[in-house]
Protein backbone atom coordinates (compact mmCIF):
# COMPACT_ATOMS: atom_id res chain seq x y z
CA UNK A 1 0.00 0.00 0.00
CA UNK A 2 1.26 3.66 -0.60
CA UNK A 3 0.31 6.51 0.97
CA UNK A 4 0.83 10.29 1.36
CA UNK A 5 0.40 12.15 4.46
CA UNK A 6 0.61 15.73 5.71
CA UNK A 7 2.40 16.21 9.02
CA UNK A 8 5.01 18.42 10.35
CA UNK A 9 8.73 17.09 9.44
CA UNK A 10 9.71 17.58 12.77
CA UNK A 11 6.75 15.71 14.30
CA UNK A 12 7.28 12.78 11.59
CA UNK A 13 11.48 12.72 12.54
CA UNK A 14 10.76 12.33 16.24
CA UNK A 15 7.97 9.59 16.09
CA UNK A 16 10.04 7.48 14.28
CA UNK A 17 13.22 8.51 16.29
CA UNK A 18 11.60 7.23 19.75
CA UNK A 19 10.09 4.04 17.70
CA UNK A 20 13.52 3.41 16.82
CA UNK A 21 14.83 4.27 20.23
CA UNK A 22 12.05 2.00 22.16
CA UNK A 23 12.50 -0.96 19.65
CA UNK A 24 16.45 -1.21 20.82
CA UNK A 25 16.01 -0.83 23.97
CA UNK A 26 17.39 -3.24 26.36
CA UNK A 27 15.63 -4.91 27.78
CA UNK A 28 12.73 -4.40 24.99
CA UNK A 29 10.02 -2.04 25.73
CA UNK A 30 7.12 -2.64 23.90
CA UNK A 31 4.10 -0.07 23.18
CA UNK A 32 2.05 -1.13 26.09
CA UNK A 33 5.15 -0.79 28.56
CA UNK A 34 6.28 2.35 26.84
CA UNK A 35 2.43 3.35 27.48
CA UNK A 36 2.26 2.64 31.02
CA UNK A 37 5.52 4.56 31.98
CA UNK A 38 4.52 7.77 29.93
CA UNK A 39 0.52 7.57 31.22
CA UNK A 40 -0.81 7.53 27.95
CA UNK A 41 -3.33 4.18 26.79
CA UNK A 42 -1.53 1.58 24.94
CA UNK A 43 -4.10 2.61 21.98
CA UNK A 44 -3.18 5.84 22.00
CA UNK A 45 0.59 5.30 21.46
CA UNK A 46 -0.29 2.59 18.43
CA UNK A 47 -2.22 5.91 17.06
CA UNK A 48 1.62 7.60 17.04
CA UNK A 49 3.56 5.26 15.82
CA UNK A 50 1.03 4.49 12.96
CA UNK A 51 1.99 6.52 10.23
CA UNK A 52 -1.63 6.46 9.45
CA UNK A 53 -2.83 8.23 12.20
CA UNK A 54 -2.60 11.79 13.16
CA UNK A 55 -1.90 11.28 16.95
CA UNK A 56 1.55 12.93 17.69
CA UNK A 57 3.66 13.46 20.88
CA UNK A 58 3.49 16.97 22.82
CA UNK A 59 6.31 18.30 24.86
CA UNK A 60 5.31 16.46 28.01
CA UNK A 61 5.24 13.35 26.47
CA UNK A 62 8.64 13.29 24.85
CA UNK A 63 10.22 14.47 28.26
CA UNK A 64 8.31 11.39 29.90
CA UNK A 65 9.53 9.19 27.27
CA UNK A 66 13.19 10.67 27.24
CA UNK A 67 13.42 8.96 31.34
CA UNK A 68 11.69 5.96 30.34
CA UNK A 69 13.75 5.01 27.80
CA UNK A 70 17.03 6.30 30.14
CA UNK A 71 17.90 9.18 27.87
CA UNK A 72 20.58 11.13 29.01
CA UNK A 73 19.54 13.56 26.79
CA UNK A 74 16.71 15.11 24.32
CA UNK A 75 19.42 15.64 21.76
CA UNK A 76 19.17 11.44 21.83
CA UNK A 77 15.75 12.53 20.52
CA UNK A 78 15.99 15.50 17.96
CA UNK A 79 17.68 16.01 14.95
CA UNK A 80 21.01 16.98 14.84
CA UNK A 81 20.21 20.21 12.69
CA UNK A 82 17.11 22.47 12.31
CA UNK A 83 15.34 20.88 9.90
CA UNK A 84 14.96 23.14 6.42
CA UNK A 85 11.19 22.32 6.26
CA UNK A 86 8.28 22.72 8.29
CA UNK A 87 5.06 20.83 6.90
CA UNK A 88 5.49 17.93 4.32
CA UNK A 89 4.34 15.58 2.08
CA UNK A 90 5.41 12.40 2.96
CA UNK A 91 4.89 9.62 0.47
CA UNK A 92 5.08 6.13 2.00
CA UNK A 93 5.37 2.44 0.85
CA UNK A 94 3.83 0.31 3.89
CA UNK A 95 5.69 -2.91 4.07
CA UNK A 96 3.56 -6.04 5.47
CA UNK A 97 4.96 -7.35 8.61
CA UNK A 98 5.18 -10.56 9.71
CA UNK A 99 4.72 -10.22 12.89
CA UNK A 100 3.43 -7.32 15.53
CA UNK A 101 6.55 -7.06 17.19
CA UNK A 102 9.03 -4.67 16.55
CA UNK A 103 12.57 -6.38 15.87
CA UNK A 104 15.85 -6.01 15.37
CA UNK A 105 17.64 -7.07 11.98
CA UNK A 106 21.14 -9.04 12.47
CA UNK A 107 23.25 -5.63 11.89
CA UNK A 108 21.51 -3.95 14.89
CA UNK A 109 18.84 -1.95 12.69
CA UNK A 110 15.34 -1.81 13.43
CA UNK A 111 13.25 -3.37 11.00
CA UNK A 112 11.47 -1.07 8.27
CA UNK A 113 7.78 -0.19 8.07
CA UNK A 114 7.83 1.51 4.95
CA UNK A 115 10.24 2.76 2.85
CA UNK A 116 10.07 6.78 2.37
CA UNK A 117 9.08 7.10 -1.52
CA UNK A 118 9.17 11.47 -1.49
CA UNK A 119 9.11 14.20 1.29
CA UNK A 120 8.07 17.40 -0.30
CA UNK A 121 7.58 20.58 1.34
CA UNK A 122 4.21 21.89 1.00
CA UNK A 123 3.55 24.80 -1.62
CA UNK A 124 1.93 28.12 -0.08
CA UNK A 125 -1.37 27.12 -1.96
CA UNK A 126 -1.38 23.51 -0.13
CA UNK A 127 -0.45 25.31 3.78
CA UNK A 128 -3.13 27.59 2.84
CA UNK A 129 -5.35 24.99 2.11
CA UNK A 130 -3.90 22.90 5.29
CA UNK A 131 -4.29 26.00 7.65
CA UNK A 132 -8.09 26.22 6.57
CA UNK A 133 -8.13 22.26 6.97
CA UNK A 134 -9.59 21.59 2.82
CA UNK A 135 -6.70 19.22 2.90
CA UNK A 136 -6.92 15.91 4.06
CA UNK A 137 -3.86 14.17 6.20
CA UNK A 138 -3.81 10.70 4.86
CA UNK A 139 -4.38 10.33 1.05
CA UNK A 140 -4.01 6.36 -0.20
CA UNK A 141 -2.22 6.25 -3.79
CA UNK A 142 -2.50 2.46 -4.12
CA UNK A 143 -3.87 -0.38 -2.36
Amino acid sequence: MIIEIIISHIDFYVIERLRELRVRSTPYIDQVELAQRIGVSEGYLGQIENPKSRAKYNMRMLSRAAKALGLKSYQDILPTEVLKDDMVKIRLKLLKSDTKKHEVDETGNVKKRFDIISIKPLNDDELMKWNNRDLEYLTIIEK
